[in-house]
């Protein structure tokens, strides 16, 4: 699993879920412009949030068959 998320992936994550920065931030139990600053790379996620992050990463994915 990555260590770490860029604003892109960030981004792109948060569009596959069709989601606003207010809703994919209320979802992360953060402030929607925290979700702004690591879009736009002024900022990274926590360890926790980065946890949170790829939860909802994974979720988002069709899973892959055998």
């Amino acid at each position: 699993m990555n260590e770490t998320m860029d604003g892109v992936q960030i981004r792109a994550l948060r569009d596959r879920l069709g989601l606003t920065q207010e809703e994919f931030a209320h979802a992360l139990g953060v402030t929607f412009s925290t979700v702004n600053r690591w879009e736009n790379n002024h900022a990274t996620p926590s360890k926790l949030a980065l946890r949170a992050l790829q939860s909802l990463d994974s979720c988002s994915r069709p899973a892959q068959e055998a």
